[in-house]
């Protein structure tokens, strides 16, 4: 049965994000970091998953299909796709085992742009909007 985001308070204690971390703590190339009162999970460049309402949630693809069949599902947030919910109860060796078995399935992360990007982007649109402006007065 598939749980709606809606039936999930959406806040994660950092004690538990602390627990996640410590299972993957084999794998180097993996990194948590908060986002908006969760946290993104990342792998080599990718996004492996979240930790949402005290939860480990990893993306869907036909590998991690294929390795928990009966696993649960969630929406990490309203409309979201459906994301595989981990039990706790999981072993760190299970749990850095799948993460590098599904790595070939995730989807590439969008580079973040850097400070100076978005301020130069913040400037043409402030200089776009002000040349309107005094066309118009």
């Amino acid at each position: 049965m598939c749980k709606t985001a809606s039936e999930y308070t959406m806040a994660t204690n950092r004690d538990y994000a602390d627990f996640i971390q410590d299972k993957f703590a084999r794998l180097d190339v993996v990194t948590i970091r908060p986002m908006m009162g969760e946290y993104v999970i990342h792998m080599a460049g990718k996004v492996l998953g979240f930790i949402g309402d005290d939860q480990l949630l990893l993306e869907p693809g036909p590998t991690i299909e294929r390795i928990l069949p009966n696993a649960e599902k969630r929406e990490l947030f309203p409309g979201s796709k459906l994301f595989y919910i981990i039990p706790d109860g999981m072993s760190a060796g299970e749990l850095c085992g799948i993460a590098e078995a599904i790595y070939d399935d995730l989807p590439v992360s969008k580079p973040r742009k850097s400070k100076k990007q978005k301020e130069s982007k913040e400037t043409k649109a402030f200089q776009l909007f002000s040349s309107f402006k005094k066309n118009f007065h």
